[in-house]
């Protein structure tokens, strides 16, 4: 099998699946395949925002403590292989291949046409993490939680909630706290979970009627213990507990999943040979494709974000109110499924100039309707729109390409962006 043929089979199924009321699709699935997960050990993160990068600074301080570490995450930004990634290494084309060959003809025999995307990936990375013997996975979920294939672990070391806020509302309910219920679900009988600082009562209610259902034990870090926070374009450095720590990854936000993962890092420590050092380096170079990152130092700053919903579009407008450039242009691209007007309405205000874009997804806003939320917007395709909105900048300005980690996973494909 090449991976031509492994990437065609999974384009014949849809991204969502058939919708499904429980886990008994996909239970099926891994227990045809010798239920690969049960020979693991699993870090188990959800949320609406953050994920990404809390999971990074968790694979990254057990890889540097010496453990091999599983990674998985969603959407991929380069290539299909960099959901799926040992000790920071993506899954290899010939080991995929080996991978699938295992899990298709199962998937075949099962006659199930209803398999979604996910849960295709989801099996080939438990089965590739199992094969390659990992020490621990660092698993984020697809959406929700409770209803998500991933949930079909049994007792994670630890779960994870980050961030809660309105993101897939069609399937996870229009109201805070239909949506933690969702997030809720991972936590499982007796095993702890860490619940990010600063999120909606409503939403810190519902995860504590969980934990109390499942007798687990629940650690939301303390947000006054959270100093000196000094923020740049170059990432953070504050205190907490006392203790100094640095994110590479801009944007006051990663303060919130850093103390996150220090948290969960510290009660895994009490299992796992890590170290105090071990974790601020962990959390020191994590760094996570698409989420503030620069991909241009200077002439103009070029910025890359994923932000796609509300509470990403508001944290990436707070860093770009702290940088002193100007003009300040953005290039927008959204998806129809998201809350693209509200985007829009917030990130309006904190730039000068706006081309919009679409092409980069099937679910892509229509550029032109997109445009009509800006009053100074143009149209053009995103090749266009990147050298524009460049030369509009001019050396002392700034550019950031923004709306949807589809949109930055096209101009990732363009190589060198030009600078």
């Amino acid at each position: 099998m090449e991976p031509f043929e492994v990437l065609d089979f999974i384009g014949k199924y849809t991204k969502s699946g058939r919708a499904v009321t429980d886990l008994s699709r996909f239970s099926e699935l891994m227990r045809r395949l010798g239920d690969p997960q049960r020979r693991l050990r699993f870090v188990h993160v959800a949320g609406t925002n953050g994920k990404g990068s809390v999971v990074r600074m968790i694979a990254e301080t057990f890889r540097r403590a010496g453990y091999l570490t599983g990674e998985y995450v969603s959407p991929y930004i380069y290539r299909y292989n960099d959901r799926i990634k040992i000790n920071g290494g993506e899954i290899p084309d010939r080991m995929l291949c080996d991978v699938a060959e295992k899990v298709i003809p199962i998937i075949k025999d099962t006659g199930e046409a209803g398999y979604s995307q996910f849960e295709i990936t989801t099996a080939f990375a438990f089965t590739y993490f199992a094969m390659m013997k990992c020490d621990v996975v660092v698993l984020e979920t697809g959406l929700g939680g409770l209803l998500d294939c991933t949930n079909i672990i049994e007792d994670p070391l630890c779960s994870v909630i980050t961030s809660i806020s309105f993101d897939h509302t069609a399937v996870l309910g229009t109201d805070i706290t239909s949506i933690a219920h969702h997030k809720a679900g991972i936590i499982k009988r007796g095993c702890p979970c860490v619940m990010q600082a600063g999120n909606p009562p409503e939403a810190v209610r519902e995860v504590t009627h969980k934990a109390h259902i499942e007798n687990a034990e629940l650690i939301i870090p303390d947000e006054t213990k959270i100093k000196n926070i000094v923020s740049t374009i170059s990432g953070n450095d504050f205190t907490y507990k006392g203790k100094k720590w640095h994110t590479a990854m801009a944007g006051r936000h990663q303060v919130y999943n850093a103390v996150t993962a220090v948290e969960t890092l510290m009660l895994l420590s009490q299992q796992y040979d890590i170290t105090p050092a071990d974790i601020y380096d962990g959390i020191a170079s994590a760094d996570v494709p698409s989420r503030c990152q620069i991909i241009r130092g200077k002439n103009p700053v070029i910025i890359l974000d994923g932000a796609h919903n509300p509470d990403g579009i508001t944290a990436l407008a707070a860093l770009l109110d702290g940088i002193r450039a100007e003009p300040r242009v953005l290039v927008c691209g959204m998806l129809e499924s998201k809350d693209w007007k509200e985007c829009a309405r917030i990130i309006s205000h904190c730039v000068d100039k706006v081309y919009c874009v679409d092409g980069f997804s099937s679910g892509a806003v229509f550029a032109p309707k997109l445009a009509e939320c800006f009053g100074n917007a143009e149209v053009s395709s995103l090749r266009e729109a990147y050298y524009k909105a460049a030369v509009y900048a001019g050396d002392n300005g700034l550019v950031v390409i923004s709306g949807s980690l589809y949109l930055a996973s096209a101009l990732q494909r363009y190589g060198n962006y030009g600078g």
